[in-house]
Formats: C-alpha cells, sequence, structure tokens
C-alpha cells in the first residue's frame, strides 16, 4: 500500500475542497440556490423606490440563448441604460423542472422557449411579456438589438421583437 505524503494529502484534500465549491457556486448567470420569490420581491421593492423598471428574465444556465442574453445585459452599450432602468431578476428554472410557479403567475408561456420575461413597471403593473418567443433567440442578436428592445419596453410599454 502506497503512502500520500503530508503535502501530497492536503494538496489533495484542497483540490477536493475546490470541487466542492465550484459543485455549490452557480456556473452561469443564473444562481440554482436562490429564493427566486424573495429576489423578486426585493427587486420589486428597489424598483417602486427608484422608479424603475422591473425584468424578469426566466432561464438556465444550460441554455445557450440564456447565458448569451445575459452577457448582452452587461455590454457596455446596454449596461448603464440597464442600470439607469431596470432591477433585473434570474429565475433558474432547471430542466423547467423549478420556479415554475413565478412564470403562471406573471402570466409568461415557456412554451416559445427561454429565455423568457415579463417586464412590470416601477408600480408593479404588468408591461407583458415575451411570449412570442422575441429573446429565445439572443444568440444571433446584438448589443444594439437589445438596446432598442429595452427603449422599446421603457418607452412605450411594448414588446417587440429585437432588431
Amino acid at each position: 500500500m502506497r503512502v500520500l505524503s503530508l503535502s501530497r494529502r492536503i494538496a489533495v484534500l484542497a483540490l477536493l475542497g475546490m470541487f466542492a465549491v465550484s459543485a455549490q457556486s452557480p456556473a452561469g448567470p443564473y444562481d440554482t440556490t436562490a429564493d427566486a420569490h424573495k429576489e423578486l420581491a426585493a427587486a420589486q421593492q428597489r424598483a417602486r423606490a427608484a422608479k424603475k423598471y422591473v425584468m424578469v428574465i426566466f432561464g438556465a444556465n444550460w441554455c445557450k440563448d440564456c447565458v448569451v442574453l445575459h452577457r448582452l445585459l452587461d455590454e457596455p452599450a446596454t449596461k448603464a441604460y440597464v442600470d439607469a432602468h431596470f432591477e433585473i431578476v434570474g429565475v433558474d428554472l432547471g430542466r423547467f423542472d423549478k420556479q415554475m410557479d413565478i412564470a403562471r403567475t406573471l402570466k409568461v408561456d415557456l412554451d416559445k422557449g427561454i429565455p423568457a420575461a415579463a417586464f412590470l413597471a416601477p408600480d408593479g403593473s404588468s408591461i407583458g411579456n415575451t411570449n412570442d418567443g422575441e429573446l429565445e433567440a439572443s444568440r444571433n442578436y446584438h448589443s444594439a438589438m437589445i438596446l432598442h428592445f429595452l427603449h422599446e419596453v421603457v418607452e412605450h410599454h411594448k414588446i417587440v421583437r429585437p432588431q
């Protein structure tokens, strides 16, 4: 039987610890451990106080379009506008087996795919949803298209296909 030296045992334990932490940490824009009900309530409070809109994005870390949409929202061309006008809540749907009640409550139809979003005005009233798959093809969009989409939500309370 081979015995590992103390330094090798420590190295192995450190690696195992890193794997355990990474298994618990979110590996994408959606926090898989978050309580989306609490996150949404907190975002609505912040939005009401700051006179911002709430964008509730339904998706999952395995979904390429979902990851791309979050990346587009963080790009410099859109980030300043998003930060000034929105509170963003990412709702992790897992494999369509988590937090589906929030989608139902906000009347978001996920039949056209994810990402999907619901938009709420600063007073909490519904502006609309992307029930026609407007965001589903996010991998084909660029930040200017998403910015135009968000302008339509804020300025005209309209949900349009990014163009």
